[in-house]
């Protein structure tokens, strides 16, 4: 078996990436997940009756979800899709920006 060593004498790893560079893409992963989380969990909060689940259970999800699970969220929460959030509201609050 010949295993690839980067400059410092560790092996690489996968596509060739060295063992600091796959730890920072974790570390860089778990950062953006817990941003994502606390964020969602402060929105969901700060809304009181957030649409399926409770807080909580949104921060888990986007601990393990990430991005994703935070744009999924939002669609809920933040667009039409929620059915509070009326058509007339929508189109003031872009007017708004105008």
């Amino acid at each position: 078996m010949n295993f690839d060593f980067d400059s410092m004498g560790f092996p690489a790893g996968i596509f060739g990436l060295s063992f600091f560079g796959v730890m920072a893409f974790w570390i860089l992963t778990a950062i953006v997940h817990i941003t994502f989380a606390v964020a969602v969990y402060r929105d969901a909060d700060r809304l009181g009756t957030p649409i399926l689940v409770g807080p909580g259970i949104w921060l888990i999800a986007t601990l393990i979800g990430g991005v994703f699970v935070a744009a999924i969220y939002w669609s809920l929460h933040h667009t039409r899709l929620n059915p509070s959030i009326s058509v007339t509201s929508a189109e003031t609050d872009k007017e708004s920006i105008l």
